[in-house]
């Protein structure tokens, strides 16, 4: 029976130096809990717009559990600038503003604004700019197709191929640039 309690005492010792977790593993386990939640919280707010909901949901956590949440939050709002949603984008920019000051974060924020205004005079300069001649491939390939006269209403140049590679090339310009300031966003808010 000697043997019986020496093996349940070392059982027991050996829970209890599994029950003892370094700094890094609880940190580890923090972040695994409050990560989830920041990106959610995050989520919610994109389908709403509501700045201060965002930050009332974020008054809930303290300590480094909120750090974490916020944290989280910040990096998932960088993620959702995108040149493809202005919308979102408008968002992401006032949740991030919302929960960090704005210093240097505005003035990027403001870059941001800047390079969505700038990008829609371009696109619609693009259009002004290329607008016959991608209306004249369009109706000399429906020539070779043998489409002609009557058969052909007003083309719509969004539609079209020749368009949509031109617009390709303007957004990968843009988002490049976009990135950049996305970049700089993240070293900030990390």
């Amino acid at each position: 029976m000697g043997e019986m309690k020496s093996a349940f005492e070392r059982a027991l010792e050996r829970a209890e130096k599994l029950g003892k977790l370094s700094p890094e593993e609880i940190k580890e386990s923090k972040e695994k809990e409050f990560i989830p939640i920041g990106r959610a919280l995050v989520e919610q707010y994109l389908g709403h717009g509501y700045g201060h909901i965002l930050e009332e949901d974020m008054a809930r956590y303290s300590g480094e559990g909120k750090d974490i949440v916020v944290k989280a939050a910040l990096s998932r709002l960088v993620e959702a600038i995108d040149m493809g949603s202005g919308e979102t984008t408008e968002r992401a920019i006032g949740g991030i503003l919302a929960l960090k000051e704005e210093g240097e974060i505005g003035q990027i924020a403001g870059q941001i604004r800047s390079l969505f205004e700038e990008y829609k005079q371009a696109e619609k300069d693009r259009y002004e700019k290329e607008k016959g001649e991608v209306e004249r491939r369009e109706l000399e390939l429906l020539r070779q197709l043998g489409i002609s006269g009557s058969a052909i209403g007003e083309i719509n140049l969004e539609a079209s191929e020749t368009w949509k590679e031109i617009c390709g090339a303007l957004y990968s310009e843009f988002d490049q640039r976009l990135n950049q300031l996305k970049e700089q966003l993240l070293r900030i808010v990390s």
